[in-house]
């Protein structure tokens, strides 16, 4: 009677262990080779985004005043201060008139831009081109142009009007006046690249969609709050947040057009933390309307975010 070998009829029996070894040595690599790959690039954003942003908030809890020499932990006293800071006060009213004023414009004479460039007729690569042209100017240099543009004694726009009505208007000098201009310069400035990127995402929608409601009988009108505005909304809802964020933190073109003037009447948070850090140097009050500013920017964030993912649920 032949013999049973139980030795070798087991050991075929179990799997090796060595494939399963190879593949954790070889995602071991990997995952090392990824960290190595990515760690320059995570400890250069955390040395310029987290840092500074740790190091602003622990300042902001200090009186520190180069001009004064002072520098001692004081709590929440600069947020304290600026509850009862006529400068900050104005500023924050006015950064939410001007961040949705400034928005809404975009968003509407870039929607009205966009729906003209979308149509066919002669020139029109021609007009989207010159379209950008209002965009493509530094913001500072807008500024200064139309502060010489809309100055009382030499301006091209008040002799224009004191031609034409007979009424010389003095703009700087009146505090709403001045805040207009400010949000009518900034929406003439950015609506352009609004209308491209609006452009873009009508030009998405399939021609298909168009000719069944003509069919159907729906008219331009029709067509447009049907189709166009409910394809288009999670882009506008998109470019929306983004305008509103970019608009919080911007305060160039308020810098060359009034500096904040007349008084206090057009100046934003940004500009109030320069004003307050850089010309004053009181680093620690102008690091609390700094945080100041990084909470509403997050707010708005969180917000534009819950809309942008309720208009992709319902559209």
């Amino acid at each position: 009677m032949d013999k049973i070998d139980f030795t070798s009829s087991k050991s075929g029996s179990l799997p090796s262990s060595k494939p399963y070894q190879k593949s954790s040595r070889a995602s071991y690599k990997r995952y090392l080779i990824f960290t190595l790959l990515v760690a320059p690039a995570f400890l250069l954003r955390l040395s310029t985004a987290a840092y500074p942003i740790l190091q602003t908030i622990y300042l902001s809890f200090k009186n520190l005043s180069v001009l004064k020499g002072t520098d001692e932990f004081i709590g929440f006293g600069n947020y304290i201060k600026m509850t009862t800071d006529f400068g900050v006060r104005n500023a924050f009213l006015f950064t939410i008139t001007f961040v949705v004023a400034t928005t809404l414009l975009d968003l509407l004479i870039g929607m009205v831009i966009a729906l003209l460039l979308n149509s066919n007729f002669r020139g029109r690569l021609f007009a989207r081109t010159i379209n950008l042209i209002p965009w493509a100017i530094p913001t500072i240099v807008a500024g200064y142009v139309f502060r010489w543009l809309l100055d009382d004694q030499f301006g091209i726009i008040p002799f224009w009007i004191g031609q034409i009505s007979g009424i010389h208007p003095v703009i700087f000098i009146n505090p709403l006046a001045s805040q207009i201009t400010v949000i009518l310069v900034h929406a003439w400035k950015d609506a352009p690249f609004m209308a491209i990127i609006l452009l873009a995402g009508m030009q998405g929608i399939p021609g298909e969609l168009y000719d069944a409601a003509r069919v159907d009988g729906a008219n331009a009108v029709q067509r447009f709050w049907k189709l166009t505005i409910p394809l288009v909304m999670p882009l506008t809802i998109t470019m929306g947040l983004f305008r509103l964020v970019w608009s919080l933190g911007s305060f160039d073109l308020v810098y060359g057009l009034t500096f904040g003037g007349p008084g206090v009447a057009t100046s934003v948070l940004a500009l109030q933390v320069f004003r307050e850090g850089i010309l004053f140097f009181k680093f620690g009050f102008a690091s609390a309307i700094s945080v100041m500013l990084l909470v509403i920017v997050a707010i708005v964030g969180v917000l534009g975010l819950y809309m942008f993912r309720k208009s992709e649920v319902s559209y």
